[in-house]
């Protein structure tokens, strides 16, 4: 493969370019009637109810948060929700998706469900979403399964992308940061009447950092770690991203709503030595079309479908290798390798209003996706052939109940999920075709909610999650490329349970915010994985197997205070406790850190507004050490030493005109520089310093 940072999407770009041009003349000839009111599904019920009533604990980071945030290096929605109680986030931009850990849960993929517009996606595809064409972030803490289905122990995090709004218009800026980043983007949007929609275009184009430090893999090789030496950048990680992102909604002014978005990225990672490229130019789709139709003012059904897709195309060369204390690079191509993703999900889910202080909710889910993976060697003879179809069916029930004028709610919900791994293929297992896989569950969540006045508010909710495990841990005997991997056909699902308590304190005349929410769970057959050198191959070779049991405990803390007209303030902290208590297999784990489980995190902010002078904020952003292995090796890279640290923007909008605005602003994100690790192997950038510009014309 020929590296190649940039590859343009002119036609895309060029027929948005034309719509930015065109429409202001014909939106001219209309008036709008911008008084239509939106209904809002809340993330944590899945039904359209007001969010104060959930006794579910969740937050938002909406529109107005993610405009006064920085702008990140790492530029996903992974650093716009981590100053939210329960929410540690690790980061391997840009090569992967952001690792979101809630509740102290800790790992990435199996943990926590992603979400985009309230479907379920694999963690791969959550970066398809470009920072700007997102609307708001839910965060829902908690176990999540009777909901989401699987991989929710922690909690889901949702996904809402933007759509138009009344006399929105065109927007263009560019921003430019260092490691020479660029950042250009598009977009034009708007509501007509009854129909709305945002169409954009976002670019990132950056030479990057080295990711994996020579001297850094030198050090873990001497401990013992000889495997990462292969990788290790010796050049910059240059890479690039490409975004187009649509969205359109109708209804007819009465009972139907129909919604329709697309979302494709374009992504290129350059490995940091010759010939070895980690994602070249792979692309990545998230569709859903959703309709929704109110029979009468007791029943609403909505369907909900989609298609979603990502190809990671990559090319490896011979690595990097420790010569005489030199390391030296093996440029020569030893293989390709097409890794394909592609899911269609479909939900149909019932609102019945019972009685006037009763909601039921029911829903039946499907989807199915198929995985197919292919090594080619430099001649381009296949090497390997993996391929899986994995359906899920699921069923659930909820039901939310509010008395004493709605001062009192409850919730409680069941699912049953059924998973099957079919159809498999692997050509490097000592069992190419192995027999199919079937895993079901049923999961279960409830809570109460009181507000005893106008100030104070508790409580409580439970929950179960679960899940059924990567098919790979469960069959694939890989004996080929970079990564091999053993399998364990014993592996136990993943169960979870948790329970909360908590109060929400609103003091009116000072118009302060407080939340306060204890936790308690355990997470049983955890299942784990170790990287290990696989001699005399110079490859890795992973394991996993069931370590046994983790009892997590942990105190969520936030508050919002006004201080004065332009003024306020904002802090969160976290405090968790999350520790293996059984591992028959090794009992010496017994007593660690589950990995990735920071003991506390969290954030304080300054935000000053005020549009006539300028706007500014300044977040303090904290974390404790944490360990990449559950046997909580002391080694760099996998025990992450604890950071602190500072960001800050100021910016402002200048209106040169009734219609036309412009907009400036500077970031610093990592203000004092400090170097820490992101996640295992893979460093933080440093300081990033970014400048902004861009302009508006309101229709």
């Amino acid at each position: 493969m020929e590296r190649k940072l940039y590859r343009p999407l002119w036609p895309g770009f060029a027929l948005l370019f034309t719509l930015c041009l065109v429409y202001p003349v014909w939106a001219q000839e209309e008036n709008f009637d911008v008084s239509q009111i939106e209904e809002i599904t809340v993330t944590a019920t899945k039904t359209s109810v007001s969010e104060e009533l959930s006794p579910v604990t969740a937050y938002s980071v909406d529109r107005e948060d993610l405009d006064c945030q920085p702008s990140h290096y790492m530029n996903n929605f992974g650093e716009f929700i981590r100053d939210l109680p329960g929410v540690s986030v690790g980061q391997y931009y840009p090569w992967g998706p952001p690792w979101v850990q809630l509740r102290g849960t800790g790992h990435f993929l199996q943990r926590t469900a992603y979400l985009i517009d309230g479907i379920p996606v694999h963690a791969f595809l959550s970066p398809t979403i470009n920072p700007n064409d997102i609307e708001q972030v839910d965060v829902v803490l908690g176990p999540s399964s009777a909901l989401y289905g699987p991989s929710a122990a922690g909690g889901a995090v949702n996904i809402i992308t933007r759509n138009g709004q009344a006399h929105e218009g065109i927007s263009a800026q560019v921003g430019y940061g260092g490691n020479n980043t660029f950042k250009p983007s598009l977009s034009i949007g708007d509501r007509k009447d009854n129909f709305t929609y945002r169409f954009s275009y976002s670019g990132e184009i950056s030479d990057g950092y080295k990711m994996k430090p020579v001297d850094g893999m030198v050090k873990l090789y001497n401990l013992g770690k000889t495997n990462y030496v292969s990788g290790a950048s010796v050049e910059d990680n240059d890479y690039s991203y490409q975004w187009v992102g649509g969205k359109m909604e109708w209804n007819n002014h009465e009972d139907t709503t129909v919604t329709l978005a697309l979302n494709y990225m374009d992504r290129y990672l350059y490995g940091g030595q010759e010939n070895a490229i980690t994602n070249d130019h792979g692309d990545s789709v998230v569709s859903s079309l959703r309709v929704a139709h109110k029979f009468t003012d007791q029943v609403k059904l909505t369907a909900t479908t989609g298609y979603q897709y990502q190809s990671i195309p990559s090319q490896s060369n011979g690595g990097a290798s420790l010569v005489n204390g030199v390391v030296v690079v093996d440029d020569t191509i030893t293989e390709t390798e097409d890794w394909d993703r592609k899911r269609i999900p479909f939900e149909l889910q019932g609102d019945f209003i019972l009685l006037p202080n009763n909601v039921l909710t029911g829903g039946v889910y499907f989807a199915r996706e198929e995985e197919t993976l292919y090594d080619y060697d430099s001649a381009g003879t296949r090497t390997y052939r993996y391929e899986l179809i994995t359906d899920q069916t699921a069923v659930y029930l909820q039901d939310q109940m509010f008395f004493m004028d709605d001062r009192l709610s409850l919730l409680g919900g069941i699912r049953y999920d059924k998973w099957e791994y079919k159809d498999i293929y692997d050509s490097g297992s000592s069992d190419s075709t192995p027999d199919d896989v079937d895993k079901d569950k049923i999961t279960y969540r409830g809570g109460i909610k009181f507000r005893v006045n106008d100030i104070l508010a508790l409580h409580s909710s439970a929950g179960t999650a679960f899940w059924p495990g990567n098919p790979k841990w469960l069959f694939q005997n890989k004996n080929t490329g970079a990564t091999w991997r053993e399998a364990n056909t014993d592996l136990e699902p993943e169960e979870t349970w948790m329970v909360d308590l908590g109060a929400d304190i609103t003091i009116p005349n000072w118009n302060t915010l407080i939340k306060i929410t204890a936790y308690h769970g355990v997470i049983e057959n955890i299942m784990a994985y170790t990287y290990e050198p696989n001699a005399p191959f110079s490859t890795t070779l992973i394991k996993t197997r069931n370590i046994g049991e983790a009892e997590i405990n942990g105190i969520e803390l936030y508050i919002k205070q006004p201080i004065t007209e332009h003024l306020a303030f904002t802090g969160s902290l976290t405090l968790n406790n999350s520790e293996i208590t059984k591992d028959e297999t090794n009992p010496d784990n017994v007593g660690n850190e589950l990995r990735n489980s920071p003991d506390y995190f969290g954030s304080l902010g300054l935000r000053y507004l005020n549009p006539k002078l300028f706007n500014w904020e300044l977040l303090f952003r904290f974390s404790d050490d944490r360990y990449y292995t559950d046997n909580n090796e002391d080694l760099p890279y996998f025990h992450m030493e604890s950071f602190e640290t500072f960001d800050v923007k100021v910016w402002r909008d200048w209106a040169l005109s009734e219609k036309v605005t412009l907009h400036t602003q500077v970031s610093v994100v990592n203000l004092l520089d400090e170097e820490y690790a992101t996640e295992i192997v893979y460093v933080n950038p440093g300081r990033y310093v970014e400048c902004m510009m861009g302009i508006r014309y309101a229709f």
